[in-house]
């Protein structure tokens, strides 16, 4: 392909605050929009991918983190409507069913539950990626929060033995209370979906005047089938709820009989 060199003044590229790949794109682009040339010679012309939305007059580009974010209660509100009114029709209140229609429509609420869990962690990935999560910290009873937030978990989870040890005395240390509990219990679950059911979790933590840190572990038979979505979702909101209180996550690697894991989150 022959081309045509194009000089610009130096100085006025550095008063704009373009260099020449800038001009290239801002080019391409302008030219796509008045019809002048194809889409495929834009990518020839503006030498980097182009996003198909830059290329769409009039158009801002989709914020994908932002709609998800504002559109949580339309994304739940259909979910909720089919697992209540599954629930009712399972309790008899609409009449008796076969034992068949009672493991269908359990099937169904199950798969119902599931999914919402899933737009859940969905529109909780992101609040976090789109900066509307903020704490609220504050000096209170760690020992008493990671206790409710451990046997809150037991009671979900009776198919697997959770062991605490959590030997707290650090009154000085701020956190947001309920997005702690929200990291116990969804590291718990990280941790727990690593090993088949009749296996083992251990929730391990201290504090001093600096920090707190927990260690959790899981214990028992490599899980046949691990929901990898689930867990990715739960490690990036976990890994997000950590970092905006200043701590970070380190997750060991799978061994086949557990998973072991750590975060700790300053004084601040």
């Amino acid at each position: 392909m022959e081309t045509t060199k194009i000089e610009i003044p130096t100085e006025l590229l550095e008063a704009a605050g373009l260099t020449p790949e800038d001009v290239r794109l801002e080019l391409a682009v302008h030219l796509f929009k008045q019809g002048r040339i194809t889409e495929a010679q834009v990518h020839a012309l503006g030498g980097n991918p182009i996003r198909r939305e830059e290329l769409l007059p009039g158009t801002e580009p989709f914020k994908m983190d932002a709609f998800i974010s504002s559109s949580a209660h339309d994304l739940k509100s259909p979910l909720n409507a089919i697992i209540g009114f599954t629930k009712v029709v399972l309790k008899g209140i609409d009449g008796p069913l076969t034992d068949l229609q009672v493991t269908d429509l359990s099937s169904v609420n199950v798969s119902g539950q599931r999914m919402l869990t899933l737009i859940t962690n969905l529109i909780e990935m992101a609040r976090l990626s789109n900066g509307d999560i903020k704490l609220e910290k504050a000096p209170c009873d760690l020992a008493e929060t990671l206790f409710e937030a451990a046997n809150r978990w037991k009671t979900q989870n009776p198919g697997k033995l959770l062991e605490t040890d959590l030997a707290i005395n650090a009154p000085g240390i701020a956190v947001d209370s309920a997005r702690t509990r929200q990291i116990i219990s969804g590291l718990l679950t990280y941790a727990a979906n690593h090993v088949a059911e009749g296996g083992a979790i251990s929730l391990r933590a201290k504090a001093d005047e600096t920090s707190l840190q927990v260690e959790i572990e899981s214990r028992g038979e490599k899980a046949r089938d691990k929901f990898e979505l689930e867990l990715s979702m739960q490690e990036y909101i976990c890994r997000g709820l950590i970092g905006l209180h200043g701590g970070s996550l380190e997750i060991d690697k799978d061994t086949g009989a557990g998973l072991a894991l750590s975060f700790r989150l300053p004084k601040r």
